[in-house]
This record gives C-alpha cells, structure tokens and sequence, in this order.
C-alpha cells in the first residue's frame, strides 16, 4: 500500500494511514467482530455496538459493545443469552441511558428483535413488542430523553417502529405500510418534534421501488415525497437531522441512469423539499449506510465500495461535504478487507466517527 499523509497505526505487519484519517486501537474480543452502530453523545461519551462469531462448536458468543471516554475504547460486557445475536444501532440521551437494538436467534428458530438498555453501570435486555420471523430485526434507535426513544426495523411482514415513553415499549404505527426502512442509520432526531426516517416504498401495483422518508413532528408520522434520481431503484440507507431546515440521507442508485456497477445517492432536505445532490463515485458497487455532521458545512458519509466493476476487496468508503459540493475523502484502510457501517460525531465535536470491521477484527476510525 503506498505511504499516504496523516498519522498511522500499525495492526498486524500493515500500516495504516490517511490525511485527516486514522485507525483507532480497539481491544480484540478474542473472536471474529464487527462494529454495525455508533453513537456519540459528547466528545467524552461514545459507544460502538455489533457482533462477534464464535468457533464451530462453540456456544454462540454475546454481542459487543465499546465505549469511549475521551481518551480509549473499552470494551463493556452484554448480557449472554446463549444465543446468536446482533446488535445493529445504538444511541444515548445521557451517560446512564442509552439504548442498543438488533436481533437474536435461537437455535433452530426465526429471527426475534432485540432491545438493550445501559443504565450508568450495566446493560440489561429490556422487554419490548417482541416480533419474530424470517429477517425480524431492529436496525435504528434514537433516544431522545430516559422518557422518549424510537426504535425501527422489519418484521416478516412489514416495518417495524416502536416507542419508548419512560416506561414501556410499544408499537406505532407507520403511515406506509409498503415503506422499507433503510439497513443503515435510518433514523435520526434534531428534537424530540424533528425526527426523520428514511428507506424505499413499492407500488403494489406495478412493483416499483421509490425513495422515501417519514417525518415525526411530535405528534404524528407523516410520508414525505423525496427526489426520484431518474428511471432506476434508488435505496436510502441512512439519516442524519441537523436542524428543521437540514437534514441528509445517504445510500445508493442502480439503474438505467446510474453508472455501471451503481452510483452513491445523497439526498437533503432544506426544510421544504429533499433534492438529489450530485456525489462522487469513488470505485464501483457503492453502499453507503452512515452519515453524520458536525455542523452544516462538515457533514460525512460512509459505506463500502469495491475497487472496479471488475471486483477487488470490499473497502470503506468516506465522502465529505464542505458546505459546497460532496467529494471523497481518503479510507485509512484501502486494500483491506475493510467496509464501514455506521458514523457518528456531534456539533462542534473533538472527533469524527465510524465504525466497521477490519480482516475480521473490529474496526474503528476517527477524523479529529
């Protein structure tokens, strides 16, 4: 790999380094790992959620999660329930509340969702509308107050969105019954009466895929149309919601107007409107499924891409907009086996987040 600028970090016999991009040291779990959520509170409060593969034989390891505090990753214990399981998002309205979601399978049963909860001290899985099927998973959470969180996913037949008050979960009700929620961070909230959902609905009629998005003001669910990027079938995978005049959605466009192998879809919302935004295309076969912004002008996007429509590694991908035009920034793992999920960072924060896995070892990056 060629030396490129920036700071460095030495993983195995491979050095790794970026301009403005850096690998962060992450204690192994002893086991095969991947980061698919990250959350990120304040400069000294964070946390990575995923999963980790136990050896054949073996009974099933419990999830991961790690937290930051300002200076290191720690890992902090899950309950184990001696099942596989996932955690796909997490997100924290204080250092003592904070909730984890995804999904768990018993041994020789369908898919069940999963909820944890972080109280300060441990987490504990919490009861919640329980739904189980064929790909039952919670893939978002946004948790706005210990009295106000939202989960969302898909059950075996439909999407799922869920409410937490303070006391229990429950389930909503989604306006679109044919809406899809996307497999990233499709959720996020600006306040507790400015929360974007985003994802893809179909036409039962003629099977055609449409973007889309849902938006709460605090007092219902409502769809809102968004940009069709010409004749193909557009996915929107992640959200994040800056204020109620700005918010971004990130995924991915194939189609008949799209380039070959597909193109990035980024998409923002001004307050009256979203509108497709013109975005690189760094390599081939791109998936973006995280975004997050420091500010209005400091907005970035991750996922994975492949070297070429010929194939190649699967690699992190990092896309930045400046307040004027999105273009690419450098992946600190390029060459490796090393595709990002997830993104995280807060308004004015000390760093930039995100998360993936690394030649099977879990992986987290920062841009400070």
């Amino acid at each position: 790999m060629a030396a490129l600028a920036g700071a460095s970090l030495m993983i195995g016999s491979a050095a790794f380094a970026a301009s403005g991009w850096s690998v962060v040291p992450v204690p192994p779990t002893g086991n095969n790992a991947q980061l698919n959520g990250v959350s990120a509170r304040t400069s000294t409060d964070a946390w990575a959620v995923g999963q980790q593969f136990g050896a054949a034989g073996q009974a099933p390891p419990p999830p991961v999660s790690y937290h930051w505090n300002g200076s290191t990753w720690s890992p902090v214990a899950t309950p184990n329930f001696g099942q596989r399981a996932n955690l796909l998002a997490v997100s924290a309205s204080s250092a003592s509340d904070a909730w984890a979601v995804g999904f768990s399978i018993p041994e020789g049963d369908d898919d069940t969702t999963l909820i944890e909860h972080w109280n300060g001290t441990a987490w504990s899985v919490t009861s919640s509308p329980v739904v189980t099927g064929l790909n039952a998973r919670l893939t978002g959470v946004a948790d706005l107050s210990p009295s106000n969180a939202w989960a969302v996913g898909e059950g075996s037949t439909g999407p799922l969105l869920e409410h937490w008050n303070g006391t229990a979960w429950s389930a909503a009700t989604v306006p679109d019954p044919g809406f899809r929620p996307g497999a990233g961070q499709a959720i996020s909230a600006s306040s507790a009466t400015d929360i974007w959902l985003v994802g893809s609905t179909t036409n039962p009629a003629t099977g055609t895929a449409a973007a889309e998005a849902l938006h709460y003001n605090g007092t219902a669910w409502a769809v809102r149309a968004m940009q069709q990027p010409g004749t193909n079938t557009p996915t929107l995978a992640a959200v994040t919601a800056i204020s109620a005049a700005n918010a971004w959605a990130v995924g991915e466009d194939i189609g008949a107007t799209s380039a070959l192998g597909g193109s990035t879809l980024i998409e923002h919302w001004n307050g009256s409107s979203w509108s497709v935004v013109p975005s690189p295309t760094p390599g081939a076969y791109p998936g973006l499924s995280g975004v997050a912004a420091r500010g209005p002008n400091d907005v970035y996007a991750v996922g994975n891409n492949m070297p070429s429509i010929n194939g190649g590694v699967v690699q992190g991908m990092i896309l930045r907009w400046n307040g004027s035009a999105w273009s690419a920034d450098t992946d600190p793992t390029s060459g490796s086996y090393s595709p990002l999920y997830a993104a995280a960072t807060l308004p004015g924060g000390t760093n930039e987040w995100a998360v993936g896995t690394l030649s099977s070892n879990p992986l987290i990056v920062s841009h400070g």
